[in-house]
């Protein structure tokens, strides 16, 4: 059975991060044999004065296989490794829940927290109605917003960056179409226009192979510059302003 295992750390300068915490925790969880083949998608948020954040506001979904009998034991693990991760000024947010609980409501509930300031009270309620096992900490659990969004974010197989896969951070150097597929779990990489590249094409990797989540498949999306095929995360990155 899919699971999910979404949080919001709403870190501080002293803090791992929302994208390490979630590597840290999968890893616990698949390490303890309640998840198996967990992969984690970053889900970017509303950017706003009255929305507190250290940089990006974004949060991060882990999801695997497991047993629905688990659930309620990956949520103790959860929220225990969380707790004991906290640092005072953070509100960190998790929820977990099977497949089966993200209903249109939670799917629309992220979309919204994408574009809207959301009040924790209706993120608790949504969570209540649901069935979905929601932990918060801190002065205001602020993270639940954050941690609810990203399931339902997740969930639509369409939205998050991909922070967490195998072999993706093993990738370095110009490498060919065919050799990184067999090297990671991606399944073909695209040129913007949708497009998908043959497997002898060479793609340099400026070490930072980030594919995304796209109509339920994990995907690295490439631009050509000066000749060359570039992963497009680092093309844009190197392009913004400091």
């Amino acid at each position: 059975m899919k699971l999910y295992v979404s949080i919001d750390d709403t870190d501080n300068k002293e803090s791992f991060g929302t994208g390490k915490m979630a590597r840290m925790l999968a890893e616990e969880l698949r390490d303890r044999g309640l998840i198996t083949a967990p992969t984690i998608t970053r889900h970017q948020f509303l950017i706003h004065p009255d929305i507190p954040y250290t940089s990006h506001n974004s949060s991060a979904c882990i999801q695997g296989e497991g047993e629905a009998e688990d659930s309620k034991i990956i949520f103790q693990r959860s929220a225990a490794f969380l707790a004991s991760h906290f640092h005072t000024g953070s509100n960190p947010g998790l929820c977990v829940g099977q497949e089966r609980r993200v209903a249109p409501e939670l799917v629309a509930f992220g979309l919204r927290a994408q574009k809207e300031v959301l009040a924790i009270e209706e993120a608790r309620e949504l969570a209540a109605g649901l069935g979905v096992d929601l932990w918060w900490q801190g002065e205001t659990g602020q993270g639940i917003i954050g941690a609810l969004g990203g399931m339902g974010l997740r969930s639509t197989g369409n939205d998050g960056r991909f922070i967490g896969l195998d072999g993706i951070r093993e990738i370095t150097g110009t490498l060919r179409v065919d050799e990184i597929l067999k090297r990671t779990p991606i399944e073909k990489i695209i040129e913007e226009n949708g497009e998908t590249l043959g497997g002898d094409e060479s793609i340099e990797t400026q070490e930072w192979i980030r594919p995304v989540l796209k109509e339920g498949a994990i995907v690295l999306v490439v631009l050509r510059e000066e000749g060359v095929w570039r992963t497009i995360e680092k093309a844009k990155r190197k392009k913004r302003p400091s």
